[in-house]
């Protein structure tokens, strides 16, 4: 039996996942059940580079001035992974998330996506 529950708030199919070493829910929004199923392998492979590249990110917003730091291993230690979910339609499987800390050197948290195996900072979270 699936552990993939729908959400009709959210109007989205949810599964429990663990990312950054913490439980979370992630969403998955697209038409059915069967659409997560098809790219379940694509969707795993994206997930763990989300789950294993945190210090890449966390350079990436200090390099893209998100977070007025400079170390990009100490920022790893402190950064929060929030909003986790899967886009998929036909042709692309996108994961996004939003990130920041409570330490002050962020105004807040930014969305970043993972498009193919590229990560994007896209801006801040409104």
């Amino acid at each position: 039996m699936s552990n993939i529950r729908y959400n009709e708030q959210e109007e989205a199919f949810e599964l429990p996942y663990k990312l950054w070493d913490k439980n979370m829910t992630v969403r998955f929004y697209t038409e059915d059940e069967e659409t997560i199923m098809k790219k379940l392998s694509d969707i795993a492979k994206k997930l763990a580079k989300l789950d294993s590249n945190k210090t890449v990110i966390s350079g990436m917003l200090i390099d893209e001035g998100y977070y007025e730091g400079s170390n990009a291993e100490e920022l790893a230690k402190i950064l929060k992974l929030e909003n986790v979910y899967v886009d998929i339609d036909d042709e692309d499987t996108v994961v996004c998330f939003d990130t920041g800390t409570d330490d002050g050197f962020m105004q807040g948290l930014a969305h970043v996506e993972l498009f193919a195996d590229i990560f994007e900072i896209t801006g801040w979270v409104e």
